[in-house]
């Protein structure tokens, strides 16, 4: 398959408004990126580790797409603050679901979840605790498993940039997708 075949086929996701294909040497720095943005606190919680990035670049091809508001995104969770094999906190996108937790007495801010049963994890072993940015589920591209990372906000700025995007508009994102060849 050509690459315009890939490039149409990420166009014609809703809400995907530019594509591009990295070079090895844009791959690099969107994960030196990645790792300087690790090395802080994520979320204004704890460091953390993005692994949907991780994996979408280590695929044979990597593209970045520019995204507006119309870009579905996946209802299972992308997010989790985990200590050890723990979860004590991660995002819900499912309305009816995020209801009946906050009614069981769990923390709800926005979209995020902490369980109320696991917050003594999160005061006791704060240093173990980590958030995880996980791959989004897209499926297939052109009968290719796709793995799809969202990039912290200095990846997304140089991505934009690398796209030709004004990096001061807030109305548009990115996400990386991985393809294997």
């Amino acid at each position: 398959m050509s690459e315009d075949d890939f490039v149409r086929a990420l166009k014609g996701i809703e809400g995907v408004i530019c594509v591009k294909e990295l070079t090895e040497e844009e791959k690099s720095e969107v994960l030196r990126l990645e790792e300087q943005a690790e090395k802080g606190v994520l979320m204004g919680l704890c460091r953390g580790i993005n692994i949907g990035v991780r994996e979408a670049l280590k695929k044979g091809r990597v593209f970045a797409c520019a995204t507006d508001r119309c870009f579905k995104w996946p209802q299972s969770s992308y997010i989790k603050i985990v200590c050890g094999e723990e979860v004590i906190g991660e995002d819900v996108n499912e309305e009816a679901r995020l209801e009946r937790l906050k009614c069981e007495g769990n923390i709800v801010a926005g979209t995020l979840v902490f369980y109320r049963d696991k917050m003594r994890l999160f005061k006791d072993r704060r240093d173990e605790t980590m958030v995880q940015i996980l791959p989004l589920e897209l499926g297939e591209i052109l009968g290719k498993k796709a793995v799809v990372g969202s990039p912290s906000p200095p990846a997304d700025l140089f991505l934009k940039s690398r796209m030709g995007i004004d990096t001061e508009c807030r109305d548009l994102g990115t996400v990386l997708i991985g393809i294997e060849e």
